[in-house]
């Protein structure tokens, strides 16, 4: 199969990612990672680990899950605390989830390995919804105007019209390369937009039977969410691995806006319904925020491998973000920065402590940092990426995090550089 012969040219880039994230680079010393300050709520590394998917219950916003590398979690009180979910997903990878706002207590949660699973108890149980899958690698999950949409290898993409009791295949966009984002208009539902590993975004206007390619000099890069703007549908944005784009007419032309940005591997993007030019990026170096649209953006919380991001829509100033030491929770647009602790500890404070301070000041020095480098000064940072290149011209080339392979597998989002390890033989 195609995807096999393109692990088999991606090993030798595995090998060479890990040699440039191990190795000083410069002649300097990458400064290690440390572990922050003892405090209430902390989470720390073995406490939560990478958080792989972050969301919000849209219906009732005080309510979020996190998955991690070491299980599901579920706060029902803003991230005060947390209480451990998901059994029947023991042993399996959680790539994305998704809240059915018009269902009390339904999810759904996309593996690498097993397809699609379903809870309808708030996520305290599981079970597998594959009927009519064809694939069980499967990136991405989106619940919109009552159909769920899902994305896997060999550009897949299946809808279900009966909360996944069944999955019927749409036509795909490509049949190279997988579906590893997928954003659906909530204003007409035969608008699909599929963002892919390698070959840029894709556009449906007949619900799936037909596709156009949109925007296709990611040549080299991944997709990892597409985002509609709350309050106008024609706007979308794009996080990619070589950068963030902006199209405001429905997906046809498409601007960059990442020139100031040290990290052009955007993970994930929120936006503030209240203010929509107001943007929240997560990157691959920290949060960084834009009061124009994308047009200009400031460091917010640095050296922090950000994941996910999540805003309250209820609170606007209200902000989550899943990074690579667990979540954080900022209380005031994203000025402070707080740890909340997934996992029990029964030395924590009562829940009322615990909210207290989540919404105190944290300095950033107390959180861990990451050894990563800057973008050179006397770079050039075009508005567009090459096209023949998956390092950008102007990209922080010694950011290790822009030097990882392709993911294979649907949705196979990168290990940060602290956590890297190789693991090769997954055909």
């Amino acid at each position: 199969m195609n995807h096999k012969r393109t692990f088999n040219r991606l090993a030798a880039s595995i090998v060479f990612t890990l040699l440039a994230a191990t190795f000083p680079l410069c002649g300097q010393t990458p400064e290690p990672v440390k572990p922050p300050e003892s405090g209430p709520g902390f989470v720390l590394q073995g406490e939560g680990g990478l958080v792989t998917a972050l969301v919000l219950d849209p219906s009732s916003p005080s309510t979020l899950y996190a998955a991690t590398a070491r299980g599901l979690y579920r706060s029902q009180d803003s991230g005060a605390s947390w209480e451990a979910r998901g059994r029947g997903l023991e042993g399996h990878s959680v790539l994305s989830l998704a809240v059915d706002g018009s269902s009390a207590g339904t999810l759904y949660a996309t593996t690498d390995k097993s397809g699609v699973f379903k809870s309808t108890d708030g996520g305290a149980r599981w079970s597998a919804a594959n009927q009519g899958l064809t694939s069980r690698y499967v990136g991405v999950v989106t619940v919109q105007g009552g159909a769920v949409f899902v994305g896997s290898e060999s550009g897949r993409i299946f809808r279900s019209f009966d909360a996944a009791a069944s999955w019927t295949e749409l036509t795909p966009p490509t049949t190279r390369v997988s579906v590893t984002a997928i954003a659906v208009d909530p204003s007409s539902s035969q608008i699909i937009y599929a963002g892919t590993n390698s070959e840029g975004i894709f556009k449906s206007s007949d619900g799936g039977t037909t596709w156009v390619h949109t925007l296709g000099q990611l040549s080299k890069g991944t997709v990892w969410t597409l985002v509609l703007d709350p309050t106008k549908a024609s706007t979308l944005y794009a996080t990619t691995h070589d950068g963030l784009f902006r199209s405001d007419d429905s997906g046809v032309t498409w601007k960059g806006l990442h020139k100031s940005l040290k990290s052009w591997n955007v993970l994930g993007l929120a936006i503030d319904p209240a203010t929509p030019r107001t943007l929240y990026a997560a990157t691959a170096i920290g949060i960084y925020k834009s009061l124009d649209s994308g047009g200009s953006w400031v460091m917010q919380n640095p050296d922090l491998y950000v994941s996910a991001l999540s805003l309250d829509p209820r609170a606007t100033s209200v902000l989550y973000a899943g990074t690579h030491l667990g979540v954080l929770k900022s209380v005031d647009a994203g000025a402070k920065w707080a740890p909340l602790r997934l996992a029990p500890d029964p030395n924590a404070p009562p829940p009322a402590a615990a909210a207290a301070a989540a919404g105190s000041a944290l300095p950033a020095s107390n959180l861990p940092k990451l050894p990563v480098a800057r973008r050179s000064s006397s770079t050039s940072s075009p508005s567009s990426p090459s096209s023949t290149s998956s390092t950008a011209p102007g990209a922080p080339t010694t950011d290790p995090a822009m030097l990882r392979p392709l993911p294979v597998r649907a949705g196979a989002r990168p290990t940060p550089p602290a956590q890297r390890r190789l693991s090769i033989g997954d055909e």
